[in-house]
């Protein structure tokens, strides 16, 4: 078996507006796309994270990249905009898509993310199958 060389880094993908599941889908298909050796959670829902009302669909994803952390987030900030995540958005609490990068190359860039369950529910999925390394 080939090992395939990059970094790896791990997102957070959510959505709590409008067809929340296409929305994920669509990101992790946007990843897919950007990342070698991907693989993903099941996408899932958890309470707002801030208390609201509004549910969230969600999904881990992980793969080998070569980009820079710094890279993969302005590509995901441009992803989100063209997704609808603007101010107007922003500004009433919607989030058709949001990607953040938690983890890269084992390091945990979003402390705050990390410890949460909307994390570490796809998280734990991709221990158990040893996707994460």
């Amino acid at each position: 078996m080939k090992l395939m060389k990059g970094t790896q880094a791990i997102f957070c993908i959510g959505s709590n507006c409008g067809d929340r599941e296409g929305n994920v889908r669509s990101a992790i298909e946007w990843l897919s796309g950007l990342l070698m050796d991907f693989r993903h959670s099941d996408v899932y829902s958890t309470p707002d994270f801030h208390g609201g009302q509004r549910v969230y669909m969600n999904c881990i994803c992980l793969g080998l990249t070569d980009l820079s952390p710094a890279n993969l987030n302005a590509l995901c900030k441009d992803f989100e905009v063209r997704c609808g995540r603007d101010s107007v958005a922003r500004s009433v609490g919607n989030v058709p898509v949001d990607i953040d990068l938690v983890v890269y190359d084992r390091e945990i860039l979003r402390e705050k993310d990390f410890r949460c369950e909307f994390f570490k529910k796809g998280y734990r999925h991709l221990l158990e199958s040893g996707a994460v390394r």
